[in-house]
């Protein structure tokens, strides 16, 4: 077990390693809220989020409670729990936010529970010194080390901020491994929870994010005496009722919209996974390389540590899951990060325990690694915000005008003023905290919330400018209203994309029927979006149809082309 020692006398007036509590929860709330307002729905993710909460908010029935849509059609590829969670938070809040800015909450909500969970699993699985000891002092130090190196894990912070079914399904997870965790000496709420945790992952992302957790919990009795027990049986048998039951309820729930909905729902579960091509694995492994970082070597040293009492200690459920989750994310068909969020938890967990033992060479390498390359993107992100407000360097403030053309910086005073904040907090950080094993998380965690706070404070509105769908969507509306100003109209699409049809839809109301589901309809109306490159002409619709309206996003490539029949 990993033990604290008194510090000496002249670290006392330095802040003090492992973080404290307070300072733990400044750093997650930090994490947690930067970013997620104000600003509109981004594409790829956020704008489906959004959404879909909104069809939700707009519905006059439980029909896209229970199963969600995207812009009237079915979106089966996640659960409603998320969303309606999502929601709620959107309605709850509409008097102070805008509907999309009070959605992003619900991500800061369950950022914020897989954060606690998570360390809560991390000091039951590693603050006892014996596998069940119950009579053993809980130290914090691993599940710490655990919650800080989520916060670290660069795959993750930017997905955390967006309206994202898996942000929810990591929650549920993290809640299964705190039950889990506690399994070995209560068996019965540890299967409650581990069950619960399932049950939220299954109705918010469907069983996908929970196979890594479920295949640790069934295979570790098989290889570890220590997790043989009449105890853990009952414990997988109070989680697998639960499991069941709420499999079932999301069953009815499918059939209840639509009878064909259960196989189509599992048909899009399965072909999320193909047999993958050497090029494509190695894509995989490049992503996961960094999108994993820094947990995976400290996960893998933490493993090196135990590998001796591997059987009877707490890292093998960790390391079953980490390789179910490893396969699965090779056989996923999309080469992108949010694939291997599974991954991060039990990784995380691992690399929480292996911080106490690492060498303190190794140690130091990554505090400092971290410290200099955070500091150096804050001061790049400072340079960015004073090269847009003043002009100097001019190349400079000529490189981002030219990123983003027509946009005209403004100077906000609450931005202004937590970006001085985080700047004076993070060089406190670094040159007043004691020298200890855990600057390495330390200073990691606490530099992507740098970061990330300064570029969603500082470059927030030149980066809402250039991802917002809104003034594309708003210049439709108006050509919709002047081509059949009775407001109704049937509007056939190709090629639209899931972001855009969610942002139309959102923004301006607009859905459409798209062609790629019923090739032939009647409508006079036809929004085509154009393949990056393509002209007008190669995306002609045929004879009959004149072309009413072009729109796109500042110096985005993708058009989009209303058409009217006659």
């Amino acid at each position: 077990m990993a033990t604290l020692t008194q510090p000496p006398e002249s670290n006392r007036l330095r802040i003090p390693l492992p973080l404290p509590v307070a300072g733990l929860l400044i750093l997650a709330a930090a994490y947690c809220l930067l970013g997620l307002m104000p600003h509109d729905p981004w594409k790829t993710e956020d704008a489906i989020g959004i959404g879909i909460a909104h069809r939700m908010l707009i519905s006059t029935g439980l029909d896209a409670w229970l199963v969600p849509q995207l812009a009237g059609e079915h979106y089966l590829q996640d659960g409603p729990l998320y969303y309606a969670l999502a929601a709620l938070c959107a309605k709850l809040l509409s008097f102070a936010f805008a509907i999309h800015d009070g959605a992003r909450l619900a991500s800061a909500l369950c950022i914020a529970a897989t954060l606690w969970f998570l360390r809560k699993a991390g000091q039951e699985l590693f603050g006892t010194t014996a596998l069940g000891d119950s009579k053993g002092k809980v130290n914090s130090i691993e599940g710490d080390g655990a919650a800080l190196i989520v916060i670290g894990t660069l795959g993750l912070f930017v997905h955390a901020h967006e309206v994202l079914a898996e942000i929810g399904a990591l929650a549920g997870i993290a809640l299964a491994w705190y039950g889990l965790a506690r399994s070995r000496n209560h068996a019965i709420d540890g299967g409650a929870w581990f069950g619960l945790g399932i049950a939220i992952a299954l109705w918010t992302k469907g069983p996908i994010p929970a196979v890594p957790i479920i295949a640790a919990a069934f295979i570790s009795p098989l290889l570890g005496s220590a997790w043989r027990s009449r105890n853990y049986g009952r414990f997988l048998s109070v989680g697998t009722v639960i499991v069941v039951v709420a499999g079932l309820g999301w069953y009815a729930a499918l059939r209840m919209q639509d009878a064909s909905l259960p196989l189509k729902w599992w048909k899009v579960q399965i072909d999320t996974f193909s047999m993958p091509t050497w090029e494509r694995a190695l894509e995989q492994l490049q992503l996961l390389s960094w999108a994993t970082w820094p947990a995976w070597p400290l996960a893998a040293w933490a493993l090196r540590e135990r590998r001796h009492r591997l059987r009877n200690d707490a890292i093998l459920p960790i390391t079953a899951a980490a390789t179910a989750g490893l396969a699965m994310f090779i056989f996923t068909q999309d080469v992108n990060e949010v694939f291997a969020m599974p991954m991060m938890l039990p990784l995380a967990l691992a690399a929480g325990a292996g911080v106490p033992v690492l060498r303190r060479g190794a140690a130091n390498a990554l505090a400092w690694f971290g410290a200099m390359t955070f500091t150096a993107g804050a001061m790049l992100v400072w340079l960015g915000w004073f090269a847009m407000m003043t002009g100097i360097p001019r190349q400079i403030a000529l490189n981002f005008a030219k990123l983003e053309p027509g946009h005209v910086p403004q100077f906000g005073m609450l931005a202004f003023s937590i970006a001085i904040a985080l700047t004076v907090a993070w060089f406190f950080l670094v040159w007043r905290s004691q020298q200890s094993l855990h600057r390495s998380t330390s200073f990691w965690a606490a530099g992507v919330a740098l970061v990330w706070g300064l570029a969603t404070t500082l470059w927030l509105p030149w980066i809402d400018y250039g991802k917002t769908y809104r003034p594309v969507a708003t210049s439709l509306a108006t050509t919709l209203k002047k081509v059949n100003p009775a407001g109704t109209h049937c509007i056939a699409s190709r090629g639209l994309g899931e972001a855009q049809r969610a942002a139309f839809d959102y923004h301006a109301g607009i859905m459409t029927h798209r062609l790629e589901i019923q090739a032939h309809n009647s409508c006079s109306l036809l929004l085509i979006q154009a393949r990056a490159g393509q002209s007008s002409a190669a995306d002609q619709p045929g004879s009959g149809w004149r072309r009413a309206w072009e729109g796109n996003r500042p110096r985005d490539r993708e058009r989009f082309r209303l058409y009217v029949r006659g």
